[in-house]
Protein backbone atom coordinates (compact mmCIF):
# COMPACT_ATOMS: atom_id res chain seq x y z
CA UNK A 1 0.00 0.00 0.00
CA UNK A 2 1.46 3.22 -0.88
CA UNK A 3 2.05 5.82 1.77
CA UNK A 4 -1.20 7.57 2.71
CA UNK A 5 -0.74 10.62 5.14
CA UNK A 6 -3.89 11.79 7.35
CA UNK A 7 -4.13 15.44 7.64
CA UNK A 8 -3.05 15.41 11.37
CA UNK A 9 0.54 13.11 9.79
CA UNK A 10 -0.55 10.07 11.15
CA UNK A 11 -0.04 7.44 8.50
CA UNK A 12 -3.57 5.45 7.77
CA UNK A 13 -1.24 2.72 5.86
CA UNK A 14 0.14 1.93 8.74
CA UNK A 15 -2.34 1.70 10.86
CA UNK A 16 -3.90 -1.73 11.92
CA UNK A 17 -7.90 -0.64 11.59
CA UNK A 18 -8.02 1.83 8.51
CA UNK A 19 -9.76 0.07 5.95
CA UNK A 20 -7.22 -1.44 3.41
CA UNK A 21 -5.20 -3.19 6.68
CA UNK A 22 -8.13 -4.39 9.14
CA UNK A 23 -8.06 -8.20 8.61
CA UNK A 24 -10.47 -9.32 11.39
CA UNK A 25 -11.53 -8.92 14.76
CA UNK A 26 -8.23 -9.23 16.35
CA UNK A 27 -6.62 -6.26 14.68
CA UNK A 28 -9.71 -4.84 16.64
CA UNK A 29 -9.19 -6.12 19.89
CA UNK A 30 -5.30 -5.35 19.32
CA UNK A 31 -5.78 -1.46 18.91
CA UNK A 32 -8.63 -1.28 21.56
CA UNK A 33 -6.21 -2.67 24.37
CA UNK A 34 -2.93 -0.65 22.65
CA UNK A 35 -4.86 2.41 22.55
CA UNK A 36 -6.19 1.68 27.01
CA UNK A 37 -2.41 -0.18 27.23
CA UNK A 38 -0.15 2.66 25.97
CA UNK A 39 -2.57 5.85 26.00
CA UNK A 40 -4.73 5.27 28.48
CA UNK A 41 -7.71 5.68 26.30
CA UNK A 42 -10.22 3.22 26.04
CA UNK A 43 -12.91 3.31 23.21
CA UNK A 44 -15.48 -0.06 22.00
CA UNK A 45 -14.26 -2.74 19.78
CA UNK A 46 -16.96 -2.02 17.23
CA UNK A 47 -15.65 1.72 16.77
CA UNK A 48 -11.89 0.04 15.99
CA UNK A 49 -12.77 0.77 12.38
CA UNK A 50 -11.33 4.36 10.18
CA UNK A 51 -11.82 5.22 6.63
CA UNK A 52 -9.32 7.59 6.56
CA UNK A 53 -10.03 11.63 6.76
CA UNK A 54 -8.90 12.14 3.71
CA UNK A 55 -12.50 11.02 2.59
CA UNK A 56 -15.00 13.56 1.58
CA UNK A 57 -17.63 14.17 3.93
CA UNK A 58 -19.70 13.54 0.83
CA UNK A 59 -19.08 10.01 1.14
CA UNK A 60 -19.56 10.17 4.94
CA UNK A 61 -16.81 8.56 6.05
CA UNK A 62 -16.58 5.97 9.54
CA UNK A 63 -13.68 8.29 11.38
CA UNK A 64 -11.95 6.38 14.72
CA UNK A 65 -12.06 9.96 15.24
CA UNK A 66 -14.89 11.74 13.78
CA UNK A 67 -15.18 14.93 15.88
CA UNK A 68 -11.44 15.48 14.77
CA UNK A 69 -10.95 19.35 14.90
CA UNK A 70 -7.77 18.97 13.46
CA UNK A 71 -9.39 17.27 10.09
CA UNK A 72 -11.66 19.79 10.63
CA UNK A 73 -9.47 22.50 10.50
CA UNK A 74 -7.42 21.52 7.39
CA UNK A 75 -10.59 21.15 5.26
CA UNK A 76 -11.56 24.19 6.10
CA UNK A 77 -7.98 25.47 5.13
CA UNK A 78 -8.55 23.42 1.67
CA UNK A 79 -5.19 21.53 2.94
CA UNK A 80 -4.30 17.91 2.17
CA UNK A 81 -2.27 17.77 5.71
CA UNK A 82 -1.30 20.46 8.43
CA UNK A 83 2.11 20.43 6.96
CA UNK A 84 0.92 23.22 4.48
CA UNK A 85 -0.50 25.20 7.23
CA UNK A 86 1.26 28.98 7.78
CA UNK A 87 -0.10 28.16 12.00
CA UNK A 88 1.74 24.76 11.87
CA UNK A 89 1.89 23.54 14.26
CA UNK A 90 -1.34 24.99 16.00
CA UNK A 91 -2.22 23.66 20.39
CA UNK A 92 -4.31 21.40 18.43
CA UNK A 93 -2.14 19.75 16.56
CA UNK A 94 0.25 19.85 19.18
CA UNK A 95 -2.11 17.72 21.16
CA UNK A 96 -2.12 15.02 18.52
CA UNK A 97 1.59 14.32 18.69
CA UNK A 98 2.99 11.32 19.81
CA UNK A 99 6.82 10.28 20.32
CA UNK A 100 8.00 7.04 21.09
CA UNK A 101 9.95 8.50 24.23
CA UNK A 102 7.27 9.82 25.91
CA UNK A 103 5.09 6.74 25.36
CA UNK A 104 7.38 4.65 26.75
CA UNK A 105 8.30 7.16 29.69
CA UNK A 106 4.33 7.01 30.77
CA UNK A 107 3.96 3.49 30.22
CA UNK A 108 6.96 2.85 32.39
CA UNK A 109 8.65 0.31 30.51
CA UNK A 110 10.29 -0.80 27.20
CA UNK A 111 8.00 -0.91 24.83
CA UNK A 112 8.18 -4.42 22.27
CA UNK A 113 9.19 -3.40 18.71
CA UNK A 114 5.92 -5.18 17.75
CA UNK A 115 4.02 -2.84 19.60
CA UNK A 116 6.31 0.06 18.71
CA UNK A 117 5.39 -0.99 14.84
CA UNK A 118 1.74 -1.34 15.13
CA UNK A 119 0.51 1.09 17.96
CA UNK A 120 2.99 3.98 18.12
CA UNK A 121 4.85 4.57 14.58
CA UNK A 122 1.59 4.97 12.53
CA UNK A 123 0.95 7.71 14.98
CA UNK A 124 4.28 9.57 15.01
CA UNK A 125 2.67 12.74 12.98
CA UNK A 126 5.41 15.14 14.00
CA UNK A 127 8.04 13.27 12.19
CA UNK A 128 6.24 12.76 8.68
CA UNK A 129 4.74 16.11 8.77
CA UNK A 130 8.05 17.99 9.56
CA UNK A 131 9.82 15.81 6.34
CA UNK A 132 6.83 16.96 4.08
CA UNK A 133 7.07 20.18 5.19
CA UNK A 134 11.07 20.16 4.32
CA UNK A 135 11.02 18.61 1.13
CA UNK A 136 7.98 21.20 -0.30
CA UNK A 137 10.64 23.80 0.05
CA UNK A 138 9.92 27.55 0.61
CA UNK A 139 6.87 28.84 -0.51
CA UNK A 140 5.81 25.04 -1.39
CA UNK A 141 4.14 24.56 2.18
CA UNK A 142 0.66 26.08 1.42
CA UNK A 143 -0.44 23.55 -1.16
CA UNK A 144 -4.20 23.22 -1.34
CA UNK A 145 -6.22 20.23 -2.60
CA UNK A 146 -7.76 21.97 -6.40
Amino acid sequence: MPEIVARCGYRCDLCIIFKGNLKGPEDRARFRDGLLKYYRHRIALEECYCEGCLTPDSERPVLVTADCPVRACAMAKGLDNCAGCAGYPCRNLKRRFIDRRKVRARFGAPIPEEDYRALIMPYESQRVLDRIRKSAGPGRKGRTRP
